[in-house]
């Protein structure tokens, strides 16, 4: 499986050091960005598949960063991380830039942290799963020659999830559901 990767925007560097140690056994990528400009350059050169971002930061606030996203990258999970709750901005980002969550600074722990981050990664994986099911769908539908279907497309499919799977079992701890400790 190739290894997702999430990128950390935030203009405050203890926050990035500290996601940094945080995460440091996870089984994904991380890459960090002091500004939303920095982070559109990495989003440039990097298969980036999840963005968690601040709402506050100078020059281009997380709002914008995330509209940009959405914008060139429609693909990738949106997920804010702020410690700023201002109800307003708050629910224009999430209608503006269709957020998968939005965590509170100082978030709770590390672990619920991780478990959110997971689950934004395992649903871009079974969004990418399901664009690929719709074409082999489309194929049947389209009313496609038997021959000229390409089964390897479901059983590949098949296989990746079932790899995807066994890979984040072995190398995942188990991680309380929320409000279960």
């Amino acid at each position: 499986m190739e290894k997702r990767i999430v990128l950390f925007v935030d203009d405050e560097e203890k926050i990035l050091k500290s996601l940094k140690r945080g995460l440091l056994d996870e089984p994904y990528e991380t890459l960090f960005s002091n500004s939303g400009k920095e982070a559109l350059e990495i989003l440039e050169q990097s298969q980036v598949q999840v963005i968690v971002t601040d709402m506050r930061m100078p020059e281009m606030n997380g709002l914008e960063l995330l509209k940009a996203v959405k914008e060139e990258y429609p693909h990738i999970i949106r997920m804010i991380l702020s410690g700023y709750a201002d109800t307003d901005t708050l629910l224009a980002a999430i209608n503006q830039g269709e957020i998968f969550r939005f965590i509170a600074k100082p978030w709770k722990s590390n672990e619920e942290l991780k478990t959110i981050i997971r689950q934004a990664i395992e649903y871009y994986d079974l969004h990418i799963e399901r664009e690929m099911l719709m074409r082999f769908v489309e194929q049947i539908v389209g009313g496609a020659e038997a021959g000229t279907i390409n089964t390897r497309l479901i059983r590949a499919l098949v296989g990746l999830r079932k790899k995807h799977l066994y890979e984040w079992d072995d190398k995942c701890e188990v991680v309380p559901a929320f409000g279960s400790q």
